[in-house]
């Protein structure tokens, strides 16, 4: 038997009553490829939970990739893994567009890789890299990879995302669960194309779920994609290293957390007294607070340590005090200790951290742990307190867009409840200013600007302000200001350390021809520098909800603008003044000329937040009449 022969033979597999052995792409039904960046030929999953204390994950799959993104998405498969991971094997085969075996993988072609030599970070995580060498192979061409795992952490389970990439077809998929309890764990169906099926063959309780041929879909914009099918699973009983307990609901995740981190709370004797020197004769518990915060951002510093069942469990507080440094669960536990040392309490909240807007605990319903991120939370008789224990720059209170807007799962004494962030409405994101400007006969403008930023929107400039030199300050302006051709004489930013922070910017500079003349005429934009412009894409059918992400789209901008127009020129034509009000926010726009100067007043509020489908065409004709207000001219003739 030759090469080839036998290693058709040997991948030879069958999938829901046919046999998959060619993997030329005229295999593939056309309403499946049309327009795909890739299309899954078939995905073959078997999850066994062979006891509470381990699980195996057998995966076999072949994937035809049709464009550069495709590529990038599928012709590398990394399998992460750590002391509690074993990778039990990696097998793969490249494959022509006629199904021609070009190559299978070899162990050289298999990187494994520390995950330590990565960024700020100390971990025994690692993944292994499989890819085939750098020689060209021609799109398209089909992937097919094999692989088995064994894990001894039964605390996460893996989710099955059948169309986890857009612009993406698949031919056959399965994901089988094989467990030895028939109650072994929990499971979320969402948007599933078929009813499972059960079966039980003497050792395992087998349930089965499988889709075929699913045409690609393209992601709508502002969207959730809620329509996705993805199948959720969870555990019942964890175990982890040597831990081990029920993890049916919040309050089991929670005192997961609780137990893995009891007793770590002692802080040195001289780190006490240092910390109450610092606090003296203070009685306001917002202001000791405040103390503590800042307390330890001066002393720490975040450095991940991630090691056994260190992706959990935090550090001592003894060891950050003495060391300096601590990831997320240890700086919290650390900020903690010290409020406990002054009489003050505090609790760990789990929570996933990121600024993308779609919380990924949003199945109140179905308890699973998708954490990434620890903060603290000090309850008080009036109010509540957060505090994001990484940063060494944020005001205390102050959560901002990688953890306000989204629910955290509370950490208490035998408890476990979610609960909301703080909301960072458009009033708390505001950015107003008051610009003046002069037009010199040669079109030139003479432009002052003073801004004031709050909450989320200050955000991008505290940081340009904390972490760039003056100099590279400046550079950032040049490319952050929506001017064509402009120099900047003066600048200077402050900011006000708040629970709601605040920025004040002030700029002066020259923008070169900013008016523009055509004979006797002077074209001046009365609206000089705040834009909200969007690319977005008409749908004939809208499919998913409009998702405006509270942690970018919701704010309030406001701005005055009075412009001294060159003495001898009469209005000819103003943009007509416009008002709209839609559920998702409103906007404002009015230009008047007083004694020779253009006054320009502009009011945008945008509210972020899940609204309905047909709410999406009044979102579109919104931005429409937003970009071409704010891109209109007035118009002067120069009088004779």
């Amino acid at each position: 038997m030759n090469k080839y022969i036998q290693t058709a033979f040997l991948f030879l597999t069958c999938f829901g009553g046919f046999c998959q052995n060619d993997f030329s792409i005229s295999q593939i039904p056309q309403k499946i490829k049309e327009n795909a960046d890739a299309v899954v030929r078939f995905d073959e999953t078997d999850f066994i939970i062979e006891s509470y204390s381990k699980i195996i994950t057998k995966r076999h799959w072949a994937v035809t990739v049709f464009t550069e993104t495709g590529e990038d998405d599928h012709a590398t498969f990394d399998a992460y893994y750590n002391n509690f991971e074993k990778i039990k094997k990696i097998e793969g085969s490249i494959y022509d567009q006629s199904g021609k075996l070009l190559k299978k993988l070899k162990p050289s072609d298999i990187e494994d890789i520390g995950l330590s030599s990565f960024s700020e970070y100390i971990t025994d995580s690692k993944k292994k890299t499989a890819k085939f060498d750098k020689k060209y192979y021609p799109l398209p061409y089909t992937v097919e990879f094999s692989f088995e795992e064994e894990s001894t952490n039964t605390f996460f389970f893996p989710s099955w995302h059948l169309q986890s990439y857009e612009k993406v077809g698949v031919q056959y998929a399965r994901f089988t669960v094989k467990t030895f309890d028939a109650n072994g764990y929990r499971k979320k169906e969402v948007n599933l194309p078929k009813a499972s099926k059960k079966h039980f063959d003497g050792k395992y309780h087998e349930e089965t779920w499988e889709a075929k041929d699913l045409e690609p879909v393209k992601y709508e914009e502002f969207s959730v994609h809620e329509n996705t099918p993805i199948l959720y699973l969870a555990s019942v009983q964890y175990t982890m290293g040597d831990y081990s307990g029920p993890s049916k609901n919040w309050n089991d995740i929670a005192n997961f957390y609780t137990t893995l981190n009891k007793g770590r709370d002692i802080l040195p004797k001289a780190t006490v007294e240092k910390l109450k020197t610092e606090i003296g004769n203070e009685k306001d518990p917002k202001k000791i607070i405040d103390k503590v915060y800042k307390f330890m951002q001066s002393s720490t510093r975040y450095f991940l340590i991630s090691l056994g069942v260190g992706g959990w469990q935090s550090m001592t507080a003894e060891q950050v005090a003495t060391k300096g440094y601590g990831d997320c669960k240890a700086l919290t536990n650390y900020t903690l200790a010290l409020l406990k040392q002054v009489g003050i309490k505090g609790y760990p909240a789990l929570i996933y951290g990121g600024r993308d807007g779609n919380n990924n605990e949003r199945f109140e319903d179905f308890p699973m742990s998708r954490f990434n991120h620890v903060i603290a939370c000090v309850p008080l008789q009036k109010d509540t307190v957060w505090l994001e224990c990484t940063s060494q720059t944020n005001p205390s209170g102050y959560m901002g867009s990688f953890t306000g807007n989204r629910k955290a799962l509370l950490v208490k004494e035998n408890e476990g409840k979610l609960v909301n962030t703080v909301n960072y409405q458009p009033e708390r994101n505001i950015q107003k200013r008051e610009i003046s400007a002069k037009i010199i006969e040669n079109g030139d403008a003479q432009i002052s600007v003073k801004s004031n930023y709050t909450g989320v929107q200050q955000e991008t400039r505290n940081s340009v302000m904390e972490n760039l030199s003056q100099t590279e300050q400046k550079q950032w302006l040049h490319k952050a200001l929506n001017l064509p051709n402009f120099e900047i004489s003066n600048f200077s930013l402050s900011g006000q350390k708040t629970a709601l922070p605040k920025l004040n910017e002030e700029i002066e500079l020259l923008a070169s021809r900013y008016a523009t003349t055509s004979g006797k005429r002077l074209f001046v934009k009365p609206n000089i520098m705040t834009r909200y412009q969007v690319v977005m894409t008409e749908s004939e059918e809208r499919k998913t909800n409009l998702f405006l992400n509270p942690n970018s789209e919701s704010f309030f901008d406001e701005d005055n603008i009075e412009i001294e127009i060159p003495v001898g020129y009469n209005v000819e034509f103003l943009p007509k003044e416009i008002s709209l009000k839609e559920v998702f926010g409103e906007y404002k726009s009015t230009t008047t000329v007083v004694d020779g100067k253009i006054q320009h007043k502009r009011l945008l509020k945008i509210c972020g937040g899940n609204y309905s489908k047909a709410d999406y065409a009044k979102w579109i004709e919104f931005l429409k009449t937003i970009n071409k207000t704010d891109n209109q001219k007035a118009v002067f003739v120069k009088a004779t």
